[in-house]
């Protein structure tokens, strides 16, 4: 099992149209073979510059064609990507392209290019930057390697497919850095094996077919957006890349099928529907409201008779055109990368939307657990996916039993093969038999469905002794549409207490500006700053 069998089923649609978008602000469309010719092109290209199976490669860029063209083209020859975001500052791309050993980089734009070249002193052994530009004539570009590989293939095409048959599903794909708040970044070692299996697994589960259309909008670099750029690759799906300034606009106007995103933008998107219901006048906006309410109730399977009979009318009049504003065509929303506020789920569920609440780190490749297509009960995350277990374990090791809380440890033919060039990291989360602490809190219950309560490091330990997890309390009060952010803090304190962020619209539309003692922008700053000072002592 290698990974260039990705691309098999691309060959064998060749005409279809796999990116109706080069990126999220163009129109070119790209179709699956026209991808797959780039992409021996580019591998040819490579094995000339001197890329080797096994040789690390900095990919410094964000969603677009011709980041998936780069990772697949390394991945056909066995040379190991190393990503990151445009956005990472100067002295952490420093660090991991030193630490990593990669000899050769691609940059997105002109600035990114410019730093990388500035780094070549400074990290030994980086030798050439390619500047991931198509267009032009210019040397040391994108394009000039796919020029040289396509006069390469004329005759080395039998070099070409050596190097890839040595490839091994054992060999590493990719190590993926996680960011490094209170120390160094770690490099998460992830095989072809590791990912393939993942891929596999996760297509089969969620039933994805070459019917689906996903909209891209989380970066590639993470794991969780990789594996759903797969998932359309190898299935012979759309893949519509966008942005966050556009999600609902491209929500309502590609249609898609499939959606993934952190809980942040399914927040910002339950956010936005609760605030036009505010702002509604008139009985539009009471039925709205009310329509909303009903939705939290039968999402929650807290609804009598009554409720579900208001709730199946407002389903037909009113909450259709809420749906409308999705598209339409949603059959399956992947909620991942974090915890999915309680209200949010149960209000989703119930407006209709077949959201499917996922788990998993970046050192599982990243899925070990998502809720089932059949599974409409909220809060939870599902079982874990087959051929993988997770446990919940008290703090001497032991298991713990069903719906009793302990830190969740996960093995399976997805977990990372340890953090490279890191052996201490390595030996505190990884066994000898392969079993991963995910550092996080959670329970197992009697059904096998596996529930998040929180971090293992964010416990709030007070003063009394109590232990607190904050991301329920945060979750709560949260529910209030009145409350955007908040942030709870007490550490060593005597009680537990809360930074609050204001939703400003929201909190205009019950107070009048006119009568807030300060400024609403000067208002909006404070705030701002308050959260982020409260979020650096949690």
């Amino acid at each position: 099992m290698t990974f260039p069998t990705l691309l098999d089923g691309a060959r064998g649609h060749a005409e279809r149209v796999f990116l109706p978008r080069r990126r999220a602000q163009s129109t070119e469309a790209i179709t699956f073979g026209y991808l797959a010719e780039d992409v021996d092109r580019l591998a040819a290209a490579l094995l000339e510059l001197g890329v080797r199976r096994g040789d690390r490669v900095g990919l410094i860029a964000e969603n677009r064609y011709e980041w998936l063209l780069v990772d697949l083209a390394l991945a056909s020859i066995g040379a190991i990507d190393v990503p990151r975001g445009c956005d990472t500052t100067p002295a952490e791309i420093e660090f991991i392209l030193r630490h990593s050993g990669c000899r050769f980089a691609f940059a997105d734009d002109e600035r990114t290019f410019g730093e990388l070249e500035t780094l070549r002193g400074r990290v030994a052994g980086l030798g050439a930057t390619v500047l991931m530009q198509t267009e032009g004539e210019r040397d040391g570009t994108l394009g000039a390697l796919l020029r040289r590989g396509e006069e390469l293939l004329r005759t080395r095409r039998p070099d070409l497919a050596a190097a890839r048959a040595a490839v091994q599903a054992d060999d590493l794909l990719t190590i993926v850095y996680t960011s490094g708040t209170t120390s160094d970044p770690k490099g998460v070692m992830l095989t072809h094996g590791n990912v393939l299996n993942n891929l596999r697994t996760v297509r089969d589960v969620l039933h994805i077919t070459g019917d689906d259309s996903f909209l891209s909008v989380l970066p590639a670099w993470h794991m969780y957006e990789r594996i759903m750029d797969y998932l359309a690759l190898e299935s012979g799906a759309q893949l519509v890349y966008t942005d966050r300034r556009r999600i609902k606009e491209d929500l309502a106007n590609v249609r898609p099928t499939v959606f993934a995103a952190v809980p942040r933008i399914w927040e910002m998107l339950h956010d936005g529907i609760v605030g036009h219901a505010q702002k509604l006048p008139g009985l539009r906006g009471k039925l709205l409201r009310q329509s909303l309410h009903l939705s939290r109730l039968v999402g929650g399977g807290r609804a009598h008779l009554g409720h579900r009979a208001l709730h199946a009318a407002a389903r037909a009049i009113v909450l259709r055109k809420v749906l409308d504003a999705f598209g339409g065509r949603l059959r399956l929303c992947v909620s991942g990368g974090g915890a999915l506020p309680r209200h949010v789920d149960e209000t989703l569920l119930g407006i209709g939307l077949p959201l499917r609440n996922g788990y998993g780190l970046t050192e599982t490749s990243p899925v070990a657990a998502v809720r089932l297509p059949h599974q409409r009960d909220p809060g939870h995350i599902g079982p874990p996916l087959p051929d993988t277990a997770i446990e919940a374990r008290r703090d001497d090791g032991t298991c713990c039993g069903p719906d009793e809380v302990g830190v969740l440890w996960i093995r399976g033919p997805q977990v990372m093969r340890g953090y490279y060039e890191n052996a201490r990291k390595t030996g505190e989360v990884l066994t000898t038999d392969g079993w991963f602490n995910s550092g996080d809190l959670g329970r197992v219950d009697a059904r096998g469905n596996v529930w998040i309560t929180g971090r293992a490091k964010d416990t709030i330990v007070l003063a009394g002794g109590e232990n607190v997890e904050p991301e329920p309390v945060e979750t709560v009060i949260k529910t209030s549409p009145l409350i955007a952010q908040a942030v709870c803090v007490g550490q060593d304190q005597k009680a537990l207490g809360a930074l609050l962020v204001p939703d400003f619209d929201t909190l205009e539309l019950q107070v009048p500006k006119d009568q807030w003692q300060i400024d609403g922008d000067e208002l909006r700053g404070r705030a701002v700053q308050t959260l982020q000072i409260g979020r650096a002592h949690v």
